[in-house]
């Protein structure tokens, strides 16, 4: 993966992906009163547990994941280890030896150099692509 900061292009997402992703990105830091950071709500959400929702990734990973999913905590908290509670420590070890390891292959973890979303805590959830040969 070739990343070296926020506005670079990387091998996760398709050219067609990227480039809507590179243009919401320039929307949002120019007019930032018009298009504010992304936070989804519950409303958006697929499945919803007691501290935590999936939502569907608009910008998916879809150059290497054919489903790319994020869960995101119910607490609006910025994306730090140490701010979860035991309730939310709790459940997403649980979820991540029922749900996720039954409909998922992948838990993700974006380090702070690639996040750009660190604003609301979450992970993103994937199912790889798999050649054909």
């Amino acid at each position: 993966m070739q990343h070296t900061d926020h506005m670079t292009t990387t091998f996760l997402r398709t050219p067609e992906t990227e480039a809507r992703y590179f243009a919401q990105r320039k929307l949002r830091m120019e007019q930032p009163d018009r298009y504010p950071p992304f936070s989804p709500t519950l409303a958006d959400a697929l499945r919803e547990f007691d501290h935590w929702f999936i939502v569907e990734n608009d910008f998916p990973y879809d150059a290497i994941a054919t489903t790319h999913h994020l869960i995101f905590t119910k607490r609006h908290i910025p994306f730090e280890w140490a701010l979860l509670n035991q309730a939310e420590r709790d459940e997403l070890e649980h979820l991540k030896k029922t749900v996720f390891a039954t409909e998922y292959e992948v838990l993700y973890e974006n380090l702070p150099k690639g996040q750009t979303v660190p604003t609301h805590f979450h992970l993103h959830l994937l199912i790889l692509k798999r050649s054909s040969s």
